[in-house]
């Protein structure tokens, strides 16, 4: 049988005609994986960069190093240090670029709120801090700025929009011009990517703080922002491109966090608590404040066996000083307590001994307007029983109990 050549045209028609979409389209998936991928690493980078920040006061020099590290497999990588480093130098100065990080918790408001003036000082040179120790023995009560609790102020939310570089010719182009029609101009810094020829992703991620949070560069976001929801969308990894906005507020504190509640009359002065944990003019009544509990570890504060003072111990008691007398505490426990190894009575002794020590360096050392109370304990209200470390010795045991080992400060309000 014999194909006529009309039969030939019309198949070359439909291939000139169906042949373009078919290779778009597949354009479009190779481009669609290779995006897929960029953004795993983007949500893995954004999450380290938050671990790395919540270690190191919140701090946005951190975060970005950090996160640029996190990058560097997709700028490079490498074998060697020195390799890998180059390819994180790369990914860096693409991010300053064509890129944004935003630290969207703690907020401005939320430093308005619980910043200690002692730690202003002592650990933020100057710049407002806001507390993380002690989170469970702290009031929950509700900033008037923020619309939070020093519970909520104490979680680190990142969101990080990187502008990706399209790799697949046309393609990009298209995607490109789709977001640059569909933009409204309102965010500056993602309209730059989009007239650069780069495709904006933006990742979050939510981690709880384990050192003092330091202002940085936070946002402003006034009343309970994001309905109360400090986390966002994204969950503690960041899995979401497109999270929601928290609320702007309208610049004026929430009447009531939890309604129903009960208010002053206008212009009554505003109740305080210990710790800074209400400020403001007007507020809804504080709860009443309860004693603040600060571990000083025993490992860190004295050698094994011993009741004099280290270097790093006197370190934590200078801050713990600066803390209570901007608090407004009224007096002052100080409780020793020790391991299970050795006799009842040389442990009673010990621990006697490391509460007065302790009392003694307060009160010498700056505490002031406030009665201090050391008592010894032995080896009693044990954080580790002897069960737990059995088949250990030495060093090993001593490790072990290490958490039965402490002098625990309690603040007084």
């Amino acid at each position: 049988m014999m194909i006529s050549t009309s039969c030939r045209g019309s198949t070359l028609i439909e291939f000139a005609v169906i042949g373009p979409i078919l290779s778009l389209i597949g354009l479009a998936l190779l481009q669609y994986g290779m995006l897929y991928f960029a953004k795993n690493h983007y949500n893995h980078a954004n999450f380290m960069a938050a671990r790395a920040g919540s270690m190191d006061h919140a701090s946005l020099n951190t975060i970005e190093k950090a996160y640029a590290k996190a990058l560097a497999p997709l700028y490079g990588g490498g074998t060697s240090e020195v390799a890998v480093a180059a390819s994180a130098d790369r990914a860096l100065t693409d991010i300053r670029a064509h890129g944004q990080i935003e630290l969207r918790n703690p907020t401005t408001e939320s430093f308005d709120d619980f910043n200690v003036p002692a730690l202003q000082q002592h650990v933020g040179n100057g710049k407002r801090v806001i507390p993380n120790s002690g989170q469970q023995a702290r009031s929950s009560a509700v900033g008037a700025r923020s619309g939070q609790s020093i519970q909520d102020a104490n979680l680190l939310k990142l969101r990080i929009t990187t502008g990706y570089r399209p790799q697949v010719p046309l393609v990009g182009a298209l995607y490109t011009g789709y977001l640059t029609w569909q933009d409204d101009g309102t965010n500056m810094r993602r309209t730059a990517m989009l007239r650069d020829g780069r495709i904006p992703i933006t990742t979050e991620a939510t981690v709880q703080m384990q050192s003092d949070a330091i202002e940085d560069n936070n946002i402003s976001v006034p009343g309970a922002g994001d309905g109360g929801n400090s986390g966002g969308n994204s969950g503690d990894t960041g899995q979401g491109s497109n999270p929601d906005n928290p609320a702007s507020g309208n610049g004026h504190p929430a009447d009531c966090a939890n309604p129903p509640c009960n208010l002053p009359a206008p212009d009554t002065p505003r109740p305080t608590e210990p710790g800074g944990l209400c400020t403001g003019d007007v507020c809804p009544a504080c709860p009443d404040p309860v004693p603040l509990t600060v571990v000083v570890p025993g490992d860190i504060t004295f050698s094994f066996g011993q009741a004099t003072l280290t270097e790093a111990g006197k370190t934590q008691l200078d801050l713990l000083i600066a803390a209570a007398n901007a608090g407004g505490f009224a007096s002052v426990n100080v409780d020793g307590y020790t391991d299970q190894i050795g006799s009842q009575k040389i442990n009673l002794a010990l621990s006697t001994a490391r509460a007065a020590t302790i009392r003694d360096y307060l009160l010498g050392h700056g505490l002031s307007g406030m009665p201090v109370r050391a008592t010894g304990h032995g080896a009693t209200n044990l954080k580790v029983q002897l069960a737990q470390c059995a088949g250990t010795s030495g060093t090993a045991q001593q490790t072990c109990l290490a958490p039965n080992r402490r002098v625990e400060v309690t603040l007084n309000p």
